[in-house]
C-alpha cells in the first residue's frame, strides 16, 4: 500500500492551526471530511474514537516528532487518511517525551482491518526511511508534501 492511496492531497494540511492534541486530531478529521465527501465521515465519532484509543491504549506519538493517531469507526465505508505538519511543537505524550510536528491520521471500519494494518505498515516504513521526516518538516505546501510522498513511494517502495 502507498501513502497516496489513502492520503488524498486535499487531506494534507501543510501548516496546522491547532496547538494541542485534540485540536490537531479535529483539524485533520475535518480535512478528511472535505477530502472524502462521499464517505460521510462522522467527524465527532472519529475524533472521539481516536482520542479514546489514545487514552486507553497509549499515545501514538512514536518519537522523533511523529505521531500516527488511528482508530476504527464502524460507520466509515473505506480506509481513509490525512496528514498534517506543524512548525510549532505540539505536546503529544510521545514515547520519547518530545513534542510532535508530523501527524498521520488513519481510520477505517473494522471490516477493513487488513487495509488498516497495511496503511500503518506503509506509514511506519516511510517514517523509518532516511530524510523522509526531515523533508516533511521543511515542506511548506500540500503539493510539496504530496511530492515527498510520491518520491518515497518510488525510492523505498512504500
Amino acid at each position: 500500500m502507498k501513502l497516496t492511496e489513502f492520503i488524498a492531497k486535499k487531506a494534507i494540511v501543510a501548516e496546522l492551526k491547532a496547538t494541542d492534541k485534540k485540536g490537531v486530531i479535529a483539524e485533520l478529521v475535518a480535512a478528511m471530511k472535505k477530502a472524502y465527501p462521499s464517505d460521510k465521515i462522522p467527524a465527532g465519532d472519529l475524533v472521539d474514537a481516536i482520542l479514546h484509543r489514545e487514552s486507553k491504549l497509549g499515545s501514538t506519538g512514536l518519537g522523533g516528532g511523529v505521531a500516527i493517531p488511528h482508530a476504527h469507526v464502524e460507520s466509515l465505508k473505506n480506509l481513509l487518511g490525512a496528514f498534517g505538519r506543524s512548525s510549532r511543537p505540539i505536546e503529544y505524550s510521545a514515547i520519547d517525551g518530545q513534542p510532535v510536528h508530523l501527524f498521520f491520521v488513519i481510520a477505517s471500519p473494522t471490516t477493513r482491518k487488513t487495509e488498516y494494518i497495511d496503511a500503518l505498515k506503509a506509514t511506519s516504513a516511510a517514517i523509518r526511511t532516511a530524510n523522509f521526516c526531515r523533508f516533511l518538516k521543511n515542506a511548506r505546501t500540500a503539493r510539496e508534501i504530496e511530492e515527498i510522498f510520491r518520491e518515497i513511494e518510488q525510492v523505498a517502495n512504500v
